[in-house]
Order: structure tokens, then C-alpha cells, then sequence
């Protein structure tokens, strides 16, 4: 995933530059967050850098304008918790509260490397106070619904116990396990064979594998990794739209219908149902392949998908 930041244009960017996503006058005005929804559920990674309240509006889009057939959308935490200017509070007093009232979560998403601060103490109380401090730096202050840990990279012996630990505390605050409403995600390119999934699998609401540019005969094998390890409506697979002079996966052939991102949404696990389909660079719905201009989008792309997966439940 991108690791781009924002640019300096968010700090002159004021409340009033979001579309259709008004400010409440405290934050503790905010919506309750949604309920999961009963059925196939669609994720969309969003690249809060390119938002019309971080750059200038032509050609772009606003979160707030994400359709309700999104039922979740991560937004880059870690790149928001860096911003000096208005994104921050833009995020968490209009666009949550826009998206919480059409049924939509709003998460948190960070590389795996936050859990491996090597100022942090690698003891049970240093993993409890990072654990703490990632909640609050990444989830409370913005105003989010949970967490997302992206993890892209294997660990040494010492990165493995720091991982663990941190997440085993992660799980008293957010997930299954916590007695909240908040979620904890594992995100990855890996299959499930790993000795961190081993540990998270039991701590974690959702279980999402990036399956960028993968071709569908090897999709049963990947899930046969995860299998026993967790319920198979944890189970998510993504595809990725095309981001600006980015990698062609070739998830968004054109029309829809013969692309690897509508047959993600067909297929199911040999005898279960998935929980559903994620993509990457939701605010490049529908964009070609190779086109490098930035465009706003109507969000058609997530709308069918999502409508396929309803119809085939």
C-alpha cells in the first residue's frame, strides 16, 4: 500500500471545503457507529491524501460523498495523525459522522511497523502502553471505529515477540475480545501460514487478503491457508483499482463484467461464503487502466459489486 503523505496544501484547508459533510459543533455529537449488516459486506481502502480537503478540489472526490453500498472504509491513520492542518478534525467531526449516517464504518489503517517501536520497551507493560498509545493516537483521536494492521513483511525473532505482544494487548480494546463495538483488522499480502497470523487469528473481527492481480484458480488455495484458523465470513479478498501512474494489476479490465474485480465478487470458498470483497484506492472507482489524470468518480464500480455479491447470497 502507499506510503505517499499528504502535502502542505491541508494546512490552509478549512472545515468548510468538505462537501456535503457538515461540522457539528463538538465531536461528542457524533453518530454511534454502525452495526455490522447482515450479508456480503464491500471494504474500500481510501487515499485520504488525495481528498478535496487535502488538495486542491478539481478533479478529486470527498469522502463524504462515499456511497452506503461502502459498508467500510479505512482511511490512512497514519498518514492523518501527521497532519498539522484541518484534515484531522475534517475527518473526524464531518466525515465520519457523513458516512456513520449512511450506514458506513469508518477504520483506521497502519503498516505493522507501528507495533514494532523500538523505543517501546519489549516487555508485557511496553506492549500494553504502545498498544494503548496506537488506540488513542489512531482510533480515539480521530474519531474512528477501530484499527487496521497492514502487515507486507516477515519479522525477526525479537519483531515477532514485539508484534504479538502488541497485538494481544490491541485485542483488550478493540475486537472480538474487547466487550466494544470497535474493530481490530488484519490486512496482508501473506497467506495464513504465518507464525503473526497464528497469534492474531482469534483476535481479530476481519481477515483481509490483498489479492491484487491473482488469478482465480489460486484463490482456493490461499483461503485453505486460513481455513480452521477462522470462520470463513471473516474472510475478505481485494482487488485494487488503478491509481495514477501506479502498478497495472489488471483487476479492472472494462466493462465490468469480464474483469478479476466482478469475479472476486462471484467467487466463494469450496463450501462456504465469504464474508466478502475489498478494494484498494476506492476514490479511483472505475478509472481505465493507464489513465493517469485525476477525475472525481461516482463510486459505479462499488455500487455493482456490491450488488452482485447481494444477488448472489
Amino acid at each position: 500500500m502507499d506510503r505517499r503523505q499528504f502535502t502542505a496544501a491541508t494546512a490552509a484547508v478549512g472545515a468548510a471545503a468538505v462537501a456535503g459533510a457538515a461540522i457539528p459543533a463538538a465531536a461528542d455529537e457524533r453518530p454511534a457507529a454502525p452495526q455490522e449488516p447482515t450479508g456480503p459486506q464491500y471494504f474500500g481502502y481510501y487515499r485520504v491524501w488525495n481528498d478535496t480537503a487535502a488538495k486542491d478540489s478539481v478533479g478529486r472526490t470527498s469522502m463524504a460523498q462515499i456511497p452506503p453500498e461502502v459498508d467500510l472504509v479505512f482511511a490512512f491513520a497514519g498518514v492523518t495523525a501527521q497532519d498539522e492542518g484541518a484534515f484531522p478534525t475534517v475527518l473526524s467531526n464531518g466525515y465520519v459522522r457523513a458516512l456513520h449516517a449512511k450506514g458506513t464504518r469508518v477504520i483506521g489503517t497502519v503498516f505493522v511497523d507501528e507495533l514494532l517501536d523500538p523505543e517501546s520497551p519489549n516487555t508485557d507493560e511496553g506492549h500494553r502502553q504502545l498498544a494503548e498509545h496506537l488506540v488513542e493516537t489512531y482510533v480515539t483521536d480521530l474519531g474512528l471505529d477501530g484499527l487496521d494492521i497492514d502487515v507486507e513483511r516477515d519479522f525477526t525473532d525479537e519483531e515477532l515477540e514485539r508484534a504479538s505482544g502488541v497485538f494481544t494487548h490491541l485485542s483488550t480494546l478493540l475486537g472480538p475480545r474487547s466487550g466494544t463495538s470497535q474493530l481490530l483488522i488484519y490486512d496482508t499480502n501473506q497467506d495464513g501460514d504465518t507464525a503473526l497470523f497464528a497469534h492474531a487469528a482469534d483476535l481479530v473481527d476481519y481477515v483481509l487478503v490483498q489479492s491484487y492481480g491473482r488469478a482465480l484458480d489460486g484463490l482456493q488455495a490461499t483461503w485453505e491457508t486460513y481455513q480452521g484458523l477462522i470462520d470463513p465470513s471473516q474472510y475478505f479478498i481485494g482487488f485494487s483499482f488503478y491509481e495514477e501512474r501506479g502498478a497495472t494489476w489488471g483487476d479492472v479490465d472494462q466493462p465490468i463484467e469480464t474483469s478479476r474485480a466482478f469475479a472476486y465478487a462471484q467467487w466463494q470458498p469450496d463450501g462456504a461464503r465469504k464474508g466478502g470483497i475489498f478494494c484498494y484506492a476506492l476514490d479511483r472507482d472505475g478509472v481505465e487502466e493507464g489513465d493517469d489524470e485525476m477525475q472525481p468518480t461516482d463510486y459505479s464500480w462499488s455500487k455493482a459489486l456490491k450488488e452482485v455479491m447481494v444477488g448472489e447470497a
